[in-house]
């Protein structure tokens, strides 16, 4: 065979292998499956119940059943859009090995974390309403204390002076044991302190999705789903302790939780 004839079947066999790949590949790209799943929440692992789950490439949507289970037709490499109220929205990628097995399991951050009390009034609609329930009320003289007011930090301090001596031990569990006892144990005191505690981290709240998720979780203990849902729901760390937990921390606690899930296994298989 000459130069003319080896390039002439080097091109075809190229031009070949080519016709076969698509007639493989189209087929896979084409089809759609039936995609299912269940949505957590990240810290507790327990199911979302009527989290929208929203098919971005064919416009098709659902809701979890009551149960965070989700059923939805999907094609290679969709992108599902999935949300529910109080928690950050998840984009998640139909890759290749979600497709095959016809299953993804998704995880919710919360977008908020405690709130403080407040109360709602119901308040007549018309503007005479307005005035005599809002306008016309007599604010009591506490509002003269606030911020901004009337009255600067200094005026105020020198103002509560001139009644009354400084008094060191205000606040404490000597000068004040009953105002003490309410507030280490009134549930109200307790939210309040939690509140300022969990504001005082900032930042850290935005970090929990990168501090604790399943991908980190898979490399630790090398679970693969279903059991990496498991183990997850078996640890069920609270939302407040990974807010304040180092990345470093959490880690050390997901070792220690596989140790016990391992030794909880073995005793399980042992009974069967």
């Amino acid at each position: 065979m000459g130069i003319n004839g080896k390039a002439y079947f080097c091109k075809m066999k190229k031009s070949l292998t080519f016709l076969l790949l698509c007639f493989v590949l189209v087929p896979i790209f084409g089809q759609t499956k039936m995609l299912q799943g269940t949505v957590y929440d990240a810290s507790a692992v327990y199911p979302v119940v009527g989290s929208q789950v929203h098919n971005l490439n064919t416009g098709k949507y659902l809701f979890c059943d009551d149960q965070g289970n989700f059923s939805i037709s999907v094609s290679l490499h969709d992108t599902l859009l999935i949300s529910h109220a109080g928690y950050k929205q998840a984009l998640v990628v139909v890759d290749a090995r979600d497709f095959s097995r016809a299953r993804k399991d998704v995880v919710l951050y919360h977008k908020a974390f405690v709130l403080p009390n407040f109360t709602v009034y119901g308040l007549n609609a018309t503007y005479e309403g307005f005035q005599r329930d809002v306008a016309s009320v007599k604010l009591p003289d506490s509002y003269k204390n606030l911020d901004d007011v009337h009255l600067s930090k200094e005026d105020r301090r020198n103002a509560t002076y001139t009644e009354e001596a400084p008094n060191a031990l205000k606040g404490t569990k000597i000068g004040s044991p009953i105002t003490w006892l309410y507030s280490a144990f009134n549930k109200h005191e307790q939210t309040k302190r939690l509140y300022y505690e969990m504001e005082s981290y900032g930042d850290e709240v935005q970090q929990v999705p990168l501090k604790y998720n399943k991908e980190l979780v898979a490399e630790i203990t090398g679970l693969e789903e279903p059991e990496l849902m498991e183990f997850m729901m078996y640890c069920r760390f609270s939302y407040y302790d990974l807010v304040r937990w180092s990345r470093e921390r959490i880690i050390d606690n997901v070792r220690t939780k596989f140790y016990e899930y391992q030794y909880f296994k073995a005793l399980q298989d042992d009974e069967q």
